[in-house]
């Protein structure tokens, strides 16, 4: 069954074929009415040329279409009995319109003497036009169903554009009309292939460049120790072990998007997850992390993915404050991440998008991936994120509502 919005095209076809309905009942109406009444006066006249003339001079039509009742005690009856519609008085002939379950009379009374008339017959003008309304609803019902079931493809497609959205792309139209929407079926089908074929090579050159970088990292970090300089050591060595982190989110985020990553849900403390993520930030950068607890929470995560979320966000509140300090805030079943800075040069829907980033001197070296990476984690966490910009502070705000445990 199709759901009728109000901007849809299904929901104006349905008003207007409403409408239709509306105006040709109306029409019809009038049509009966005219039709009842044409009716009505023709039996009242022609009853008073059956009862008045002789009838040698009557049509035949007069006389095979009209019956004369001359019964007193049904004419009684009817008199009395019903329902009285129309009285007319002229000279000598005295007329009543009189209706008497569900069927009309003429009784004319002339020269005291009571003569009660009636058309024969049960097909007549207002039932023609009664049939031909019925028929045309019908017709215009049958035109209307065959249009919802038109756009009942349009339904299809729409929820599985919404399963690619989500990111399915096991997904395909078996339609096989040959309208426009059977071609839009089958270009979306051919679109999915692309797509997948796309997929497929992402995953490789993720894959193997990954492989590839970790190799020149390790004999990197190996060379390092031959150095005897301890201050130039340390430098490369939070290089490295930069590169190392950015490459294992990578393989990380990638695992989880192809499915390959079992990830291990556990209810634990939301404290025990932020110390987690503030151990893998660089020795120089922690003590820059303030954490306020107004609130004991559990939550229920992979600890060790949902940690490094928590690691980017630190991170990139590290990276963009003006003071160097980021604040962590858990209270009302959420954490808040807040430091002080200038507000992004782009829109807030941007924020989360891959490889966008602030063109500073503080991200010279960034790859604009940390914050996307945290979204794609939250979001298989069912955890929602939002960003203000609130008396020169950034705020982002995580909503752990859904994963409390």
């Amino acid at each position: 069954m199709l759901n009728i919005e109000r901007n849809s095209i299904l929901f104006r076809i349905s008003l207007a074929f409403l409408l239709i309905i509306v105006l040709s009942s109306t029409f019809f109406y009038i049509l009966y009415k005219n039709a009842k009444e044409t009716e009505l006066r023709d039996l009242i006249k022609n009853a008073v040329l059956l009862v008045s003339s002789d009838r040698s001079g009557l049509s035949k039509n007069i006389e095979s279409n009209y019956e004369l009742i001359e019964d007193p005690e049904f004419i009684y009856t009817v008199y009395t009995k019903g329902s009285i519609e129309l009285e007319r008085d002229f000279l000598t002939i005295k007329i009543f319109l009189i209706k008497y379950e569900n069927t009309h009379y003429v009784l004319v009374n002339q020269f005291g003497i009571s003569y009660l008339v009636k058309k024969k017959g049960e097909f007549s003008l207002h039932r023609i036009v009664v049939i031909g309304w019925v028929m045309f609803n019908l017709v215009i019902l049958g035109i209307y169903i065959g249009i919802v079931k038109s756009f009942y493809p349009l339904k299809v497609l729409r929820e599985k554009i919404k399963a690619l959205k989500s990111g399915n792309l096991n997904v395909s139209i078996d339609i096989k009309n040959n309208d426009e929407i059977g071609f839009i079926a089958k270009e979306f089908n051919e679109a999915i292939n692309t797509l997948k074929k796309n997929e497929e090579v992402r995953k490789w050159f993720l894959r193997n460049i990954a492989h590839e970088l970790k190799t020149p990292i390790t004999k990197g970090k190996i060379a390092i120790e031959l150095l005897e300089d301890e201050k130039g050591k340390q430098h490369f060595e939070r290089i490295f072990n930069r590169l190392e982190f950015l490459v294992n989110q990578l393989m990380t985020v990638e695992k989880i998007a192809s499915k390959d990553l079992k990830l291990k849900f556990e209810c634990v403390d939301v404290k025990k997850v932020i110390e987690n993520a503030i151990s893998l930030l660089l020795s120089y950068e922690k003590p820059n992390v303030h954490t306020v607890f107004e609130e004991t929470l559990k939550i229920n995560v992979d600890v060790n993915i949902f940690s490094i979320a928590i690691k980017n966000l630190l991170d990139n509140g590290l990276k963009f404050s003006e003071d160097g300090k980021v604040e962590v805030i858990v209270k009302d079943k959420r954490i808040y991440f807040k430091n002080k800075g200038s507000k992004p040069p782009f829109d807030k829907e941007l924020l989360f998008e891959p490889f966008i980033k602030e063109t500073s001197l503080k991200n010279q070296t960034g790859l604009g991936l940390g914050l996307y990476i945290t979204k794609f984690i939250l979001d298989f966490h069912n955890v929602k994120i939002d960003y203000t910009y609130e008396n020169g502070e950034n705020v982002f705000t995580l909503d752990l509502s859904q994963v409390v445990c």
